[in-house]
């Protein structure tokens, strides 16, 4: 199952050091859109709330999510 990673960063230094103010990860689901869609329209969303609440986000990013890891049971 594979997924993306929304992230939203407040300034250029949270950006480059990866302290996000913002995540949200979205993964496959059936009944919904693909990933890509929703990432991208989420992204959207995040920037027109940044400018309407002046929450001040300057990178919003996707990214491939790290691959959900089963639990071993011995």
């Amino acid at each position: 199952m594979s997924g993306l990673v929304v992230r939203a960063f407040r300034g250029r230094r949270a950006y480059y050091r990866g302290q996000s103010d913002y995540v949200r990860t979205l993964r496959d689901q059936p009944d919904l859109a693909p990933v890509r869609e929703r990432a991208e329209a989420l992204r959207t969303e995040l920037a027109e709330r940044s400018h309407r609440s002046h929450l001040g986000w300057t990178h919003i990013t996707i990214t491939p999510a790290a691959p959900a890891v089963p639990e071993e049971r011995p």
